[in-house]
């Protein structure tokens, strides 16, 4: 496959997800980021997160089959592609002393990102302001996830999974608790813990804090990037989809937290997520993502994948509608990546390493290969 088959290949996995059995694992139900899916390698040895559906939602996004075949590493996608299932790792069969399974701590996210929440809640859950998208106290009241993780537990996860030699890099991120430094803290504990025993690079995700000076203390523990996600920018649908974000936090607010951390981390390694499919102004949003990655700031663009128990469980994006436009506005993000020289595999660490949710590192690369 070429770089824009590889491309469309991914935004087509991302997008329209996929249908399995109802006997193999569906994903995870409930946490922070998309939730509900299985990782495979893509022709070109990248992860997918792809987005399992069943049913009704199956029908509606025109998911296609994903099967095994004989060779239970290799299953078949719509009955022609061939994608490599990313294994388990032996580390989620293993309990902590007091007997709480390494998988509830956390998790490996594409083949060698190990990830975790560290706080699982959010003080917009608690307003009645929270994302509609997510979905981050699930996990734990389903209890597939503690609703808080100690530097301990995760430093002892971490040990095991760099002993079977699983990861490469570590990707934190937490939900906002009801206090000024937004969950800053916690993540600062837990840094200092795994700087005991390695120098992992290490990638945390945090909303703006209004004391600046917090962002200096995450450099300065030893974190190699930050992700501070803004979620859309296009100002009205931000409104629309987050609430609580859009009165905590101004685009002014997130454009000062980023250029100060690109002070202290360097080009590529302050990152946003920002989601496409919820009928945003592509317009308006290409213009912004040229405004934001100009500066430096890497914006890793993830479709829309509506979840369970979330305010979106029955969400139709409009990038089902327009999927030609859509593929467009991805190759588009692909060329001003390129322009502005910001290769995501590149950079030190971050959603983005994993790469499983995102099409950037595609696109990044269709455009190199035509500009």
């Amino acid at each position: 496959m070429n770089t824009e088959e590889i491309l469309r290949l991914k935004v087509r996995l991302l997008t329209e997800g996929a249908s399995i059995s109802d006997s193999e694992f569906q994903g995870r139900k409930g946490g922070a980021g998309p939730v509900g899916g299985r990782y495979f390698l893509l022709p070109n040895g990248r992860p997918v997160g792809i987005p399992i559906r069943s049913g009704e939602m199956a029908e509606k996004f025109k998911s296609a089959q994903l099967e095994p075949t004989e060779d239970p590493m290799i299953w078949l996608y719509d009955r022609s592609i061939e994608l490599e299932l990313v294994p388990k790792p032996s580390f989620y069969d293993l309990k902590t002393d007091d007997g709480i399974p390494y998988n509830k701590i956390a998790l490996l996210h594409g083949r060698e990102t190990l990830a975790t929440t560290l706080y699982q809640n959010c003080r917009y859950w608690l307003t009645g302001q929270q994302c509609k998208f997510c979905t981050i106290p699930h996990s734990y009241q389903s209890k597939d996830a503690l609703l808080e993780k100690t530097p301990e537990q995760f430093v002892e996860v971490l040990q095991a999974a760099l002993n079977e030699g699983v990861v490469k890099d570590i990707l934190m991120t937490t939900g906002t608790p009801d206090a000024d430094d937004v969950g800053i803290e916690r993540i600062l504990s837990v840094v200092r813990a795994i700087r005991e025993i390695s120098d992992i690079p290490v990638g945390v995700q945090f909303e703006p804090p209004i004391d600046a000076e917090k962002i200096h203390e995450v450099y300065k523990v030893g974190v190699n990037a930050v992700g501070i996600h803004i979620e859309s920018i296009d100002p009205d649908i931000r409104a629309k989809y987050c609430p609580g974000k859009t009165e905590y936090g101004s685009y002014e607010l997130y454009m000062k937290s980023w250029k100060l951390a690109l002070d202290l981390f360097g080009k590529g390694n302050v990152s946003t997520f920002i989601l496409y499919g919820l009928g945003e102004d592509l317009s308006l949003t290409l213009s912004k993502l040229n405004e934001i990655a100009s500066t430096g700031v890497l914006p890793v663009i993830t479709p829309i994948r509506p979840a369970p128990n979330s305010q979106l469980g029955n969400f139709i994006p409009s990038y089902l509608k327009k999927p030609k436009l859509y593929f467009e506005f991805v190759k588009d993000v692909g060329r001003i990546l390129f322009r502005e020289k910001i290769n995501p595999k590149e950079t030190t660490a971050g959603c983005h390493r994993c790469g499983g949710c995102t099409p950037i590192q595609e696109a990044y690369d269709f455009a190199q290969s035509v500009l």
